[in-house]
């Protein structure tokens, strides 16, 4: 492994001169001095094991006039191409795909005589051909400062870590793809040169565009005389058979060097009345049945399936509330299986007003169906399905509509032999195939199975399961997701592939299915924000004192964070913990879903946003910005509008206990804004202490678990969760016996 420091002037962001310094083992912790800049450099290498730590120091011998940055490089010779190129929640398989210059809500489907012709926008993106090309990123561009490559061939793997700011400044994360040979770049500061990553109105009137041939507005830094900087790299080399294990040791190591503070700030059940009240007030229509936004002049914000809450955001009423909101939420089912669906099965993407449109983005009565809206909505309407009957609700209207649905999917899948990503529903033909879009889908007609007792449905979930699983998630490509990023890779499908090999575990017991469940998480996890990122101490987000660790990417397009997953509460990873005994996945779901509420707005507490008015109470933006993607100012700042963490928020009250309790493992994992701790015991009973450190009253739930019993735990446990009153500020003890 060859490494470099690099020492760059720039003007603006065009570098006009630079200096490299190979430093010799023989010279570590020896001082260079430049010959082109007033300045002493040493570098500092120790070795142990597999990683390798490197220390980069600077001092100014004189004041420099223009700004610079200072690179640590390494290079990797007998490059072929073919390396698994790795940037959390940015860049997977170096997003080695066809790109094309499309406005937004980009729409592309088709095929060449290769096959699918898969497409990404002009995303950050390494050349899929072979050609030279590179990928510069700033540090809140991924979920972990970090960056590297599998080699399969060698069994291999290497991830590089930093700081994600370092001497005030952000830094930077630069890989160059020279045929060859391949760089890997961390600087301080981050200065991409000459062109970036934007994504918005461009100057020159062509339209809403995400590019990468914006100029750059990034600048070095002015360095004093006798001002000095540090900064630390880590360097991993290691073994790895595939991608999972390649993974998993990024998971082990993404902490090592940042991670995040502890908090309490908002409850869950604060958070979860505020968007029920909201919805209450704001989203129910005059046709009987929950929209999925409030803009009345915006189609999308009527009637969407599945993806950003459609069928989904009545699950959470149906479970926890006896007024309004359960009952609007029957008459949204009934609303749903009766007036959306086509004869044929499926249901209508999007409505607004009488008027029905397909997913190639308004289109009035197009048969345009982006798949995985519906398998979203099978899902949820399943998982409904059991509780309505459970309480003897259940009409045999809405069961008949939601079997209809099971078969067109299983019928679909007999003719196509995939799902793909969008169909033409009339047709029932594939309009774009080769992704992961609808990865869902397999917990769907697990629960499809499990509610009619059709064996062709179990057998559709786990042939879909199989090729979700080979062609896409020991590739490390779960893509397609969202309806507006053409085939990018996602976070959508990888969490939603984690929900249904976990189902396809609970529903079949096969050992394989917990082995895919343990990789799917391993990937899905990437996309999480593993550190709290320093934001601009003006910003709005800074004021509220967020924190951005367990806030999710939703996909390498979209570059910014957001609060939970779209569209789960996670339970999945609970569900994983107690099948597996492995703290980690209680650790992630805890850090998911605490991340969640501290960003609703309440009308106590309003956000503020860059439109210059406040989100309403229960509104929920969806941006967490950390990267500079739609212009620097918006960094730690809110768009106006409601949006689909107001669902998430719905499905983790319900979904995930705010305190939980393993009596067999002898586990306690606090999710909510509380504090929980043991303070007595004895073979009876134990005394719990609960402590609400927030200025808001909390209903807490609960769950005193026997993680080794073999019965599932279902969806419907939130009636067995107790609920725990706490005032703020208070503590109280609970007795549980065991």
């Amino acid at each position: 492994m060859q490494y470099q420091v690099v020492f760059k002037q720039f003007h603006g962001s065009i570098p006009v001169k630079e200096e490299r310094w190979e430093p010799d083992r023989g010279e570590n912790e020896q001082w260079k001095d430049l010959e082109q800049f007033p300045c002493r450099i040493q570098c500092i290498r120790s070795d142990e094991g597999n990683e390798q730590r490197f220390l980069i120091r600077t001092e100014m011998i004189h004041r420099l006039e223009e700004p610079v940055s200072i690179s640590l490089e390494f290079i990797k010779e007998g490059w072929t191409g073919r390396e698994y190129v790795f940037m959390p929640a940015a860049v997977y398989d170096g997003n080695r795909m066809k790109s094309k210059r499309l406005s937004y809500p980009p729409y592309h489907v088709g095929k060449t005589e290769g096959g699918w012709d898969r497409v990404i926008t002009d995303i950050p993106h390494l050349n899929y051909k072979g050609e030279t090309s590179s990928i510069q990123l700033r540090s809140g561009d991924m979920s972990t400062p970090a960056m590297g490559y599998f080699q399969e061939d060698r069994k291999e793997g290497v991830l590089i870590l930093a700081n994600h700011m370092v001497h005030g400044r952000y830094t930077g994360f630069t890989v160059t793809d020279n045929v060859e040979r391949a760089v890997f770049g961390v600087s301080c500061p981050a200065v991409r040169e000459e062109k970036k990553y934007f994504f918005g109105e461009l100057p020159d009137g062509s339209g809403f565009y995400p590019t990468c041939e914006a100029p750059s507005d990034d600048v070095g830094m002015i360095l004093l005389e006798g001002e000095r900087l540090e900064m630390e790299i880590r360097y991993y080399q290691f073994p790895a058979d595939n991608l999972n294990q390649y993974f998993m040791k990024f998971n082990e190591l993404r902490e090592e060097m940042e991670t995040g503070q502890e908090f309490c700030d908002i409850p869950f059940s604060k958070a979860y009345d505020a968007v029920k009240d909201k919805y209450n007030k704001m989203n129910f229509t005059e046709e009987g049945y929950f929209r999925v936004g409030t803009e009345n002049d915006v189609p999308p914000s009527f009637w969407q399936a599945g993806w950003v809450g459609g069928g989904m955001n009545t699950y959470s009423f149906l479970l926890e509330d006896k007024g309004l909101a359960r009952s609007q939420s029957v008459s949204s089912l009934k609303f749903i299986t009766k007036h959306l669906q086509r004869d044929n099965g499926w249901y209508i993407p999007m409505y607004a007003n009488g008027q029905s449109y397909g997913d190639d983005f308004l289109n009035e009565n197009s048969p345009v169906l982006l798949v995985r809206k519906d398998a979203d909505l099978l899902y949820f309407l399943l998982k409904q399905a059991f509780y309505l009957k459970r309480h003897g609700e259940m009409t045999e209207e809405m069961q008949c509509s939601i079997a209809c649905q099971a078969d067109a999917f299983v019928r679909f899948f007999k003719k196509n032999g995939q799902l793909g990503q969008f169909i033409n529903m009339q047709q029932e033909t594939l309009l774009q195939g080769d992704t992961a879009s609808a990865a869902i889908i397999c917990a769907a007609l697990a629960l499809a199975y499990e509610y009619f007792q059709k064996p062709e449905y179990l057998e559709t979930a786990e042939a879909l399961g199989d090729l979700y699983w080979e062609d896409y998630l020991k590739k490390g490509m779960m893509n397609g997701g969202p309806g507006e990023i053409c085939q990018a890779p996602d976070s959508e499908s990888a969490f939603g592939f984690l929900e249904s090999c976990v189902q396809l575990y609970e529903t079949t017991g096969k050992e394989k299915w917990l082995q895919a469940s343990r990789e799917a998480f391993e990937l899905a996890v990437t996309w999480v924000m593993s550190y709290d990122f320093h934001l601009p101490e003006r910003s709005t987000a800074a004021k509220m004192r967020a924190h951005t660790r367990g806030t999710i990417f939703a996909n390498a397009q979209n570059k910014h964070s957001a609060p939970g997953i779209c569209t789960l509460s996670g339970n999945s990873m609970l569900k994983l913990y107690r099948y597996t005994g492995d703290q980690k996945y209680l650790n992630w779901m805890s850090r998911i879903s605490h991340a969640l509420a501290q960003f609703v707005s309440l009308q106590e507490r309003p956000v503020d946003t860059l439109a210059g008015r406040a989100l309403p109470a229960g509104y929920f933006n969806e941006r967490v910005q950390t990267s500079d993607w739609e212009g620097k100012e918006t960094i730690g700042e809110f768009l106006y509008g409601s949006n689909w963490p107001e669902v998430s928020m719905l499905l983790t009250y319900v979904e995930i206990p705010g305190i939980y309790l393993d009596l067999d493992r002898k586990v306690l994992q606090c999710s909510d804004h509380v504090n929980a701790q043991i303070i007595k015991e004895d073979e009876r009973e134990i005394l719990l202490q609960i402590s609400n450190p927030t200025r808001y009253n909390a209903v807490v739930t609960l769950m005193v678990d026997h993680s080794r019993n073999p019965a599932s735990m279902g969806h419907l446990y939130y009636e067995d969760m107790r609920k725990i009153e706490i005032c703020a500020g208070m503590e109280r003890n609970v007795i549980i016996e065991k």
